[in-house]
């Protein structure tokens, strides 16, 4: 894991298969917990599980360029 540059944190509805999509591109799993979201009117406490996968760079490199070719991406900047 000497290798990691990069790391995403995935926690809300869809995190398993967002981790999953990076794990097909060949990113390390690296953490696998849970996450406190809320704390409910109630005071029952909202967990989601929380995914980091890492990437070395060559991984990094193909995502930034991923990023700059999205185009929802480039709306979400504006």
């Amino acid at each position: 894991m000497n290798d990691i540059v990069f790391t995403l944190e995935f926690d809300d509805d869809v995190a398993n298969s967002d981790a999953n999509e990076f794990l097909k591109k060949g990113w390390t799993l690296l953490h696998v917990g849970s996450k406190l979201i809320e704390i409910l009117d109630n005071g029952q406490a909202y967990y989601n599980t929380v995914y980091v996968v890492g990437a070395n760079q060559q991984q990094y490199d193909e995502y930034k360029t991923e990023l700059e070719n999205d185009s929802f991406a480039s709306l979400l900047d504006s």
